[in-house]
């Protein structure tokens, strides 16, 4: 019979032995990630993986090339040429470049931000490896068309070096300098490469005619070689020697081993056809293999056939299967173990020296290190039969077991079996819980909680609604403290019961969608107290403060069934299909379900944990178990990564920077990742946009961020971080500039400057020759119209020396009418009069005359106007005066302004009613009788002011003037007064008090003016005189005088 015949026959006859074997009671499977077409996977048949230096992980499946974020697969595209092949070999040299090598013999290069690119190969076939060797250089292996070296980073030079003729090549191992091993179809040879050629140096004598599949390098004497019939061998080398040995047991003798994978701590991952994969630790001189793990459809795998593996930055193991996608082992801690029968496990405690898992029907020990269930023993016929409810075990060793019907029982250490204590009343007899404390036993029942004596087994108390206790259904009893139990019941406070003090609620209330019902209950080490609860979520009470974890929190469902504190914090709580861990420290909360492989639902207060840190939670499929010592010492931070930028609903690739034309507004959105491959869940984010947030975002589980950008240079931001541990943090960034409009481009800018500059310099140069051309005919027009301006001038000058001249005569015209003043000082005791035209020639007039040797008539006069106008106005005033009293012989002053109007009127026409005159005069008429002393005045809108005995008295006139406005009758009365000598009569015109100045220029006013005559009134006329002047000159300052101002004053 031929050999490879034998081999077939002895490899069949070793996978039927291992079919036709007993099976064990008992099922230890670890905690799987599949990936098939079913959830996400593109594909079944996968051939290569590999990882970049993002973290991403590469997968060659027959549907194409993607990349794994963690979350979902995203395609790699070709775009330039189509290949006619699947993927067959990755790898990711030291400079971020991904050599992808594909079964048709094509060769790609990847790099962040680009698509893949072509790399031509002249001659080429399927290409199995791709990795780089000790000359830096990358190795491309290829079946039959030999050996293709290229330069890190996608370099364009490529040179070949030739295998011998017919030497089929898989695979390859570097032996150290020129060397390396390489697997054939039929050995496994040592070559040396020199120069563009290859050159077997040495066959192994046992391994001929066998197919070497796989070879890798364990250390630098050690190499382990997968066979396609054969098994695994060891190739050693001792001095210049290398011998090739069959490695391990007979658990791989004949195995079809296509991948294998050198780790750390002399550990080998080994792939096989028909057995799964196998994880083997050697001894120091490798002359001793253990297994320490198996990963086969026993174990939870899909199928037994590998195809490939890889391990991650993480250690996590991937497991590409030949038919059914990729699997994943991210955490060796967590294990499910699966009796052959009674899988429902309500409890696992300690009973003696070791473990024991409890069920509805009875008990079996369990080994937690190896995973075997043993000594099953029935316990539910001893129990009465009705089943059992719940379990507990005390610090002898007992185990108490509470049933369905049939109370209370205990089972010493030693297997005995009693009955402990049953109740008259059946709701009391089925127990939900137990907890032993102290000298008690407390029972949670269907119908309240029954506290009993340890050592009697005699009942102390009952304790129902009728006690204060919120409800008599009892899920969970637990010890509080020493002779004090907390119930888990319908409430929304915490209820404790002490042996003397009774049921008492308190505490923050708990509030939620639903009424409030504690399914399970316990106490931390530092006195937290957490309440798990039948649809409102985890509760935990920590000193004064009370927070709430649902599955608005992560939490895999809001109805917890078991609960437990950890003695590192962490809260455990179990659901259907799964259990959630929480961390309050960071609060953070990681659920675990069917994805992760959990099967069964967790049961009602099924969680333990022992001393050692592990945890057990019993599920209705089994027993989860936890051990913290297997988790990795310091877990590497997610790395930060852009997947992808959306810009207006176009998909690029992530490349450092986005450059884009202007546009008015951007819908960019990025999709990024931190990539935690073994645990993508628990990464949480935050983004910044530079020249758009002021601020880093909350942290968030989201995965994708949107903005409206209009143009600007910004630069996005992504940190990735695990709420476990936030400081642990990376960072990917890239840049989008978005060009200005063309208006504010600088060449745009500058161009319209130039032009601009350009226009205002032809219009310069143009309006220069204008105005030249204008200037020279205007100088020749000025020089004309200068001399008509200075004939004009000496015409306007000549006639305005003319008026002025006139005007002056005009002013010794009005002086020579007016009265002297010095006459006044012969008729009164004293006399002054200030008199201050505006121009020239004055509106303001006095009059003063004698009409018989007693009587005296004064007048003070203000026409309207100033000026020329006024002084016509005075001249008629003084002419009408002189008819009125000289000639006609008035002297009443009431009759004189009478008189005096009409013939206003009747001069200046101002009964007309066309063209009509509003010219006319405040004035007042005084008649004095010297030798009564005695003052007869008539007033028209001009005040009176007299200072008698010292006391100063304003006597206003009456409101008509003469002439002015047409009115058909005017009054003006006459008031007298008795003067003594020595008083004083002050007679003046607006002028004086109207005039501007003083601080801010401010109106004189009245009052001032009443100010002044008390204070001037005691002096002489001759001081008043200079007082006034002085006054009015210093009020008036820099300004204009406003009108003519006349003031006179005169002392009986």
């Amino acid at each position: 019979m031929p050999r490879k015949s034998i081999y077939a026959a002895t490899a069949l006859l070793a996978v039927l032995i291992r079919v036709l074997q007993p099976l064990p009671a008992h099922s230890q499977t670890h905690s799987y990630r599949i990936y098939d077409e079913y959830t996400g996977l593109p594909g079944s048949y996968l051939n290569v993986i590999e990882q970049d230096r993002s973290g991403l992980l590469w997968v060659g499946i027959d549907t194409g090339l993607y990349r794994y974020d963690g979350f979902a697969f995203h395609n790699v595209p070709v775009t330039d040429t189509i290949p006619h092949g699947n993927p067959s070999a990755l790898y990711c040299d030291a400079t971020g470049t991904m050599w992808v090598g594909m079964s048709d013999g094509s060769l790609f290069v990847w790099n962040t931000g680009s698509n893949l690119i072509r790399k031509e190969l002249p001659e080429t076939d399927k290409i199995n490896r791709i990795m780089e060797g000790p000359d830096s250089k990358i190795w491309i292996v290829t079946q039959t068309r030999g050996i293709y070296l290229a330069e890190p980073g996608g370099g364009a030079k490529i040179s070949r070096m030739e295998m011998p003729e017919e030497m089929t090549l898989f695979d390859i191992a570097f032996t150290g300098g020129d060397r390396f091993l390489a697997a054939t179809q039929d050995n496994l040879h040592l070559c040396v490469h020199q120069g563009d050629e290859v050159v077997s140096e040495y066959s192994f004598p046992e391994l001929e005619y066998t197919w070497i599949q796989t070879v890798v390098r364990m250390d630098d004497d050690t190499w382990f070689a997968g066979t396609g019939d054969r098994g695994l061998y060891m190739i050693k080398r001792t001095d210049e020697n290398m011998t090739a040995t069959s490695a391990g047991d007979t658990t791989l003798l004949n195995m079809n081993i296509p991948a294998l994978i050198a780790a750390p701590g002399r550990t080998l991952i080994i792939g096989t056809l028909d057995a799964g994969a196998i994880k083997a630790v050697f001894s120091a001189d490798f002359s001793e293999m253990k297994i320490h793990g198996v990963y086969n459809t026993g174990t939870g795998l899909p199928e037994n056939n590998i195809r490939t593996l890889f391990r991650d930055r993480e250690e996590n193991l991937w497991i590409g299967l030949f038919n059914s996608g990729l699997a994943g082992v991210t955490t060796n801690a967590f294990s499910f173990h699966r009796p052959a029968t009674n899988r429902e496990i309500t409890f696992i405690g300690r009973s003696g020296d070791g473990l024991v898992a409890g069920t509805r029907n009875g008990l079996m020990d369990f080994n937690p290190a190896t995973g075997l269930f043993s000594d099953f023993r029935n316990l539910s016929v001893r129990t009465g039969g009705s089943g059992i409810a719940s379990w507990a075990a005390d610090d002898s060793g007992n185990l108490w077991i509470g049933t369905v019907r049939d109370g209370i029982w205990v089972m010493n250490s030693d297997g005995t079996l009693r009955q402990f204590y049953l109740s008259r009343n059946p709701g009391q007899n089925h127990i939900n819980s137990v907890a032993v404390e102290g000298k008690n036993v407390w029972l949670g029942t269907s119908d309240g909680v029954v506290l009993l004596d340890r050592e009697s087994g005699t009942q102390k108390a009952v304790y129902t609604t009728l006690d204060m206790l919120p409800h008599n259904y009892i899920s969970q009893v637990v010890v509080n403290r020493a002779g004090e139990v907390l119930v888990a019941t319908k409430s929304d406070m915490l209820c404790y019961i002490h042996v003397t003090g009774g049921v008492r609620t308190e505490g923050p209330v708990m509030e939620g969608s639903r009424v409030n019902e504690i399914r399970s209950l316990s106490v931390g080490a530092d006195r937290t107290i957490c309440a798990g609860t039948n649809g409102n979520g985890l509760f935990l009470f920590a000193g004064d403060t009370l927070l709430n974890y649902t599955e608005a929190d992560g939490l895999l469902t809001n109805f917890c069934y078991s609960a437990i504190i950890a003695d590192d914090g962490r809260i455990w709580t179990g659901h259907q299909k799964g259990f959630s861990i929480i961390n309050p420290a960071t609060g953070s909360v990681r659920a675990y379900s069917t994805d992760f492989g959990v099967r069964g639902d967790c049961n009602a207060n099924a969680l333990t944990q022992l001393d050692d840190g592990s945890v057990y939670i019993g599920t209705t499929d089994g027993i989860i178990s936890y051990d913290p010592a297997l988790e990795p010492e310091t877990a590497a931070a997610p790395q930060a990564g852009i997947i992808s930028v959306i810009i207006n609903n176009i998909l690029y690739p992530y490349r450092e920077s986005y450059n884009l034309p202007y546009r008015k507004s951007y819908n960019i959105r990025v999709n990024y990742a931190g990539i935690s491959l073994r645990d993508p869940l628990n990464v949480v984010y935050r983004t910044k946009l530079e020249n758009f947030d002021d601020e880093w975002s909350e942290v968030t589980s989201d995965r994708s961020v949107t903005y409206n950008l209009s143009d600007g240079r910004f630069r996005f931001n992504v940190e990735a971080l695990t709420r476990d541990d936030p400081d642990n943090a990376t960072t990917a960034s890239f840049n989008i500039v978005i060009q200005k409009p063309v208006t504010e481009r600088w060449w745009f800018i500058l161009s319209m400057l130039a032009l601009m500059a350009a226009v205002v310099y032809i219009i310069v140069r143009l309006r220069e020759r204008a105005h030249r051309k204008q200037r020279e005919f205007l100088e020749s027009e000025l020089q004309k119209r200068t001399a008509q301006v200075y004939e004009q001038k000496e015409e306007l000058a000549q006639k305005n020396l003319d008026i002025t001249e006139s005007i002056k005569y005009a002013k010794r015209i009005q002086s020579s009418v007016l009265p002297d003043t010095a006459r006044l000082g012969t008729v009164f005791k004293e006399a002054f009069v200030f008199f201050q035209p505006r121009d020239i020639v004055s509106g303001d007039f006095y009059w003063f005359d004698w009409v018989d040797k007693d009587r005296f008539m004064l007048v003070c006069s203000d026409s309207t106007g100033h000026g020329v106008p006024g002084a016509f106005m005075s001249m008629i005033g003084t002419a009408l005066l002189q008819d009125i009293i000289t000639v006609k012989k008035i002297t009443r002053p009431s009759q004189v302004l009478h008189e005096l109007d009409r013939q206003i009127f009747s001069t200046l026409n101002q009964n007309q009613e066309l063209e009509a005159s509003n010219d006319g005069m405040d004035i007042v008429v005084c008649e004095f009788n010297l030798k009564t002393r005695q003052l007869v005045f008539a007033s028209a809108m001009r005040p009176v002011i007299l200072v008698i005995d010292g006391e100063q008295h304003y006597v206003r006139g009456n409101r008509s003037s003469v002439g002015g406005e047409s009115v058909t009758e005017k009054f003006y009365d006459d008031q007298e007064y008795h003067l003594r000598e020595g008083n004083m009569v002050y007679l003046f015109t607006d002028g004086y008090c109207d005039q501007f100045g003083g601080e801010g220029g401010k109106k004189m006013k009245i009052s001032r003016l009443k100010t002044l005559i008390d204070d001037i009134s005691p002096l002489n006329a001759e001081g008043q005189l200079k007082q006034i002047s002085d006054f009015f000159f210093e009020w008036m300052g820099s300004y204009e005088q406003v009108d003519d101002v006349l003031f006179m004053g005169v002392r009986v």
